[in-house]
């Protein structure tokens, strides 16, 4: 039995300085649920950020009139101004109106909540125990902490927290059960393995963030989880109907044009297709995280791939953590090594040198010896070592990729600037630049399908953890279905939202299967052609 899905937050309406090509319509965001067999949401307009909250909650009902399927959520915020009824009052009119979740934007509403005047609220809330959602770009984890001591009976959601607060958010969840997590940005590496093993399975809830990213990406997160189904059934929507009351949607959805690669995902199968991951990370075998706040379970050799074969991903291009984030190249391109001698057959390497300090004729030699192994096809340059790529000190990297016919994985240091590649693209017509992250957002979109426009030897990779609705189309529509390709950027984050990003786009068949695999295949080929 294959698990419901009720998504515990959506959002539709316009947002100040918004993107036009950015889907926000509730017809977008009807579509998009339907489209990923989502069968129920709970919902928010933005104007209940930007205008009169009370105004814009009786709005709000009116706005989801007529879907069935569409449950909605309150802001609320002490009443003190006059602005927000009473607390008794508040939970009367939500009890009248079936309003069950409410949202406390602290920031945007600028109020403390673990002021003694907070206390009414949140004391009625746990009174009628009311879920609660709070936004992690507005919220003190510490001042939340003290909210689940004072209040044990208050179910507590967190959203929007991000994979690099595994240190912080964590711990909530393991000391104080009425703590919740939605994991539409928590994309911590194997994060449902490991937080259900611990005993965590009631806390986690599916989020998608939709229409503003994509439903599709987040149910990969738990239909490729390894564990058992009746822990999936919580997560998808389980633990939210019971924090809801009994509230659940009134049928179940299920997408019957689907493609075959959607039903091969939605039903936790391993891609049956070519799938290629063009960009992810390495560690030491036997490491947790790199350092820093940067959680990352099981992400060395043994790990990464076993989690990508789950999926079905049969080649993955690998550079290393400490090399490129870290700055140390030398023990970065070991580590990198010793992956690709542990599995061979799947890993391929990307190379990274100390820019900072070696010279051009030191840098020289470490990649004559590195690349005399023919499984290093890429270079990897990055933000850390202080440079632009166009500085003349990269110039030695570019010239031995135009010899060689490699590619190069770019991380954007300006989240690109196009003057940088002015003078590696046409100098260097050899080098393949890819350009990681180009769907981070969608000025970032259409700065770097202008680059693949201009220039043949760019292409674009699409990871980043935001997963916008409809941005791979974007890019496939801008910059030419044959550009685009797919990666993962695990273990940094986990991979298994990237590839539901693919998985549920708009692309006809053909054209995913070029972004998962065909496209990067090309690629490789290309490279392999040329080698010594």
């Amino acid at each position: 039995m294959l698990p419901v899905y009720f998504d515990a937050f959506t959002r539709f309406g316009p947002q100040p300085r918004q993107h036009s090509a950015i889907r926000w319509t509730l017809e977008h965001l009807v579509e998009e649920l339907k489209f990923c067999s989502i069968s129920g949401a709970l919902v928010t307009h933005c104007a209940q950020w930007h205008y009169d909250a009370m105004l814009e909650n009786r709005r709000l009902l009116d706005r989801i009139r007529g879907h069935d399927f569409l449950f909605p959520i309150w802001c609320a915020f002490p009443h003190w101004t006059g602005e927000m009824p009473e607390p008794a009052d508040l939970l009367k009119e939500m009890s009248d109106r079936n309003v069950r979740a409410v949202m406390l934007n602290t920031g945007t509403n600028g109020w403390s909540i673990i002021s003694r005047t907070s206390r009414p609220l949140l004391d009625a809330l746990e009174k009628h125990r009311v879920m609660t959602i709070l936004d992690a770009n507005e919220s003190d984890l510490d001042k939340l902490e003290q909210v689940c001591i004072e209040h044990p009976e208050l179910p507590v959601v967190l959203r929007h927290a991000k994979w690099a607060q595994c240190h912080s958010v964590v711990p909530l969840l393991l000391n104080y059960k009425n703590f919740h997590i939605t994991l539409d940005h928590f994309q911590v590496n194997l994060a449902p393995e490991w937080l259900v093993a611990r005993g965590c399975e009631n806390q986690l809830l599916y989020a998608s963030n939709a229409t503003y990213m994509s439903a599709g990406a987040h149910r990969l997160y738990v239909d490729y989880a390894d564990i058992s189904p009746a822990a999936k059934a919580k997560i998808a929507g389980g633990n939210l109907t019971r924090l809801l009351k009994g509230l659940k949607p009134p049928r179940e959805v299920i997408n019957h044009n689907e493609d075959e690669i959607m039903a091969e995902a939605r039903q936790g199968k391993p891609l049956s297709t070519l799938v290629i991951d063009m960009h992810a990370h390495m560690l030491d075998e036997g490491l947790q995280g790199a350092g820093a706040a940067y959680t990352m379970w099981d992400g060395g050799p043994r790990g990464v791939r076993n989690l990508a074969r789950r999926m079905g991903i049969n080649r993955m291009g690998i550079m290393s953590w400490n090399g490129t984030v870290g700055a140390q190249a030398q023990e970065g391109n070991q580590c990198v090594t010793t992956a690709l001698d542990a599995y061979p057959d799947f890993y391929w390497g990307l190379g990274t040198f100390d820019v900072m300090h070696l010279s051009a004729q030191q840098m020289r030699a470490q990649m004559e010896t590195l690349y005399a192994d023919n499984r290093y096809l890429g270079l990897k340059p990055y933000p850390s070592y202080g440079i632009p790529y166009n500085d003349p000190r990269y110039d030695v990297w570019w010239q031995f990729g135009n010899e060689r016919h490699l590619y190069a994985g770019l991380h954007p240091v300006n989240w690109y600037s196009p003057g940088e590649f002015d003078g590696i693209c046409p100098k260097w017509p050899n080098l393949t630049v890819v350009a990681f992250h180009s769907g981070g957002d969608y000025s970032i979109a259409d700065t770097t399908i202008e680059l693949a426009r201009k220039y043949q030897n760019f292409m674009l990779e699409i990871t980043l953890t935001p997963s916008w609705g409809g941005i791979i189309e974007y890019l496939a529509a801008g910059a030419g279905v044959d550009r685009v390709m797919y990666g993962s950027d695990l273990p940094m984050r986990d991979p298994r939202q990237q590839l539901g990003w693919v998985v549920y786009s708009r692309l006809n068949l053909e054209d995913k299967k070029k972004v998962l695999g065909g496209n990067a295949q090309r690629l490789l080929e290309k490279v392999q052609s040329h080698q010594a």
